[in-house]
């Protein structure tokens, strides 16, 4: 499954690939204006960077969160338009700038939480800040693989708010761990990529494509699993038997959708 789905998400990539260069540059001049605003505030005072900082991430966010309406098109074999974006925007800018503050703001926590800790263990052998230092690391490491699964869960599940997104992306996370790791992984070469490629491509709106073409094929897991415990009572408690997913079966028509996909056709997609 993992291995469709890395050729599912190149594909969509590539077949978006100027609209994706297109978003990722509103993405790029908010990365700018975030980081001369928090240049500005350090300036007028010590601690104002950090306040600019968690409202330039919730600005960032709303531009993502929008962008995610897009990002569940695309990976539905469909084509994202600025018009999807608008109109999101203008729908689910408070949740988006809430998601980026609240990212932001923890990491702001933990900047201070994680120095004081280390001081606490390397000034005065305390080992004690060892433990919750890394205590800290393993917390912020699993809500980071989590939170992958929180923008594409607002529109590939139409009723969840904030707070079901929040909580149904932890569960997911526990309940899919290894292949949640892997996405992670996966999505940090993205990240090194685009650093390397100065946010072009794939962007951070290609990291938000990757994590919805994840989730929208792992959620067939979750189909699977409400139809079986339909015809056999218990099925949904049995873990062994939730865990004999039947993929080819369920990816059988994705598979279909996208086609074989030569090298070729990438390379002169007139052929």
């Amino acid at each position: 499954m993992f291995k469709f789905f890395l050729k599912k998400n190149f594909c969509d990539g590539w077949d978006n690939f100027f609209f994706l260069v297109l978003s990722n540059a509103v993405t790029i001049a908010l990365l700018f204006a975030g980081y001369f605003a928090i240049k500005a505030a350090d300036s007028v005072n010590s601690y104002l960077p950090l306040l600019a900082f968690v409202v330039a991430s919730g600005v960032l966010g709303v531009q993502l969160f929008a962008w995610g309406a897009n990002a569940a098109k695309i990976a539905d074999f469909r084509e994202g338009t600025f018009s999807v974006f608008l109109t999101a925007l203008k729908s689910t800018w408070i949740t988006g700038f809430s998601l980026g503050a609240m990212i932001a703001f923890s990491l702001v926590l933990a900047r201070f939480a994680v120095a004081y800790y280390l001081k606490m263990y390397f000034e005065n052998g305390n080992f004690i800040g060892l433990l919750i230092t890394a205590a800290l690391g393993w917390f912020f490491f699993v809500s980071a693989a989590a939170l992958q699964y929180f923008i594409p869960l607002y529109y590939l599940q139409g009723n969840n708010n904030f707070k079901k997104c929040l909580k149904k992306s932890f569960i997911i996370f526990y309940d899919n761990v290894g292949f949640s790791i892997e996405l992670f992984l996966y999505n940090s070469v993205l990240f090194v990529l685009s650093c390397v490629t100065f946010m072009i491509i794939p962007g951070l709106n290609g990291i938000l494509l990757s994590s919805t073409n994840a989730l929208r094929i792992r959620l067939y897991k979750y189909d699977w699993i409400e139809k079986m415990s339909e015809i056999e009572p218990g099925f949904e408690t049995n873990r062994d038997k939730r865990n004999e997913v039947p993929w080819d079966e369920l990816i059988a028509e994705d598979k279909e959708s996208l086609g074989p996909r030569k090298l070729s056709s990438f390379v002169f997609p007139w052929k």
